[in-house]
């Protein structure tokens, strides 16, 4: 739950500070997560905690920053909460179903944003947080702020995909006395012929005449 709150403090931060908005291509990394590995009552309650989170950051004005939702109410708040619920509990059935697929997530984080216009977000959620980035801007002008929502949902599921499939391993020395070795390979060894480390018979030398 703390990674969560972390990913919703981020997410947070770069709607109201566009000097972070690189923040946002990463944040989300912690609720894909849960939507990958969680069965799907978890995922649910993963997305609901992370949209309360949310909402509590955003909806409180933060030293010179004004807050992010204008007129924080029950009913913005609930929308919050139940939507990534259920986007998540979605995702974690789809990814049951087909495998964890940034690209169909993203296809879902769509009908997320047309979901939380209520909220007077102009630019949506996920692009709001793009707002000081010049080709985000253009994008969103030209195929609209849920295509930068997708991309940025793409990014950040598509990341989880690679540290997932990511393995370390470091071999671990062992002292070679220590390893025995089979009854097979002992066998093998005796049994082959070395002629360049065997020696000749030495016989005896007559007395000189």
């Amino acid at each position: 739950m703390g990674a969560l709150a972390l990913s919703a403090l981020l997410t947070a931060v770069t709607l109201r500070v566009p000097g972070f908005s690189w923040l946002a291509w990463v944040s989300l990394v912690p609720l894909f997560y849960a939507i990958r590995s969680g069965r799907v009552l978890l995922a649910v309650t993963a997305g609901a905690f992370w949209g309360a989170c949310l909402h509590s950051f955003s909806a409180v004005p933060w030293g010179d920053s004004a807050a992010v939702i204008a007129q924080p109410s029950f009913m913005s708040q609930a929308l919050l909460i139940a939507v990534p619920g259920i986007y998540a509990g979605l995702g974690a059935l789809l990814t049951r179903w087909l495998g964890f697929n940034p690209f169909v997530l993203a296809v879902g984080w769509v009908l997320v944003e047309v979901s939380l216009r209520p909220l007077g977000l102009h630019q949506g959620l996920l692009a709001g947080t793009q707002s000081g980035v010049t080709l985000a801007h253009w994008i969103a002008r030209l195929l609209g702020y849920v295509f930068v929502g997708f991309l940025v949902v793409c990014v950040n599921a598509s990341l989880l995909a690679i540290l997932s499939r990511a393995r370390l391993r470091v071999p671990r020395a062992r002292p070679f006395a220590r390893l025995p070795l089979a009854p097979a390979v002992r066998s093998l060894l005796t049994s082959i012929p070395i002629p360049f480390l065997a020696l000749g018979q030495a016989y005896p030398r007559a007395p000189p005449r």
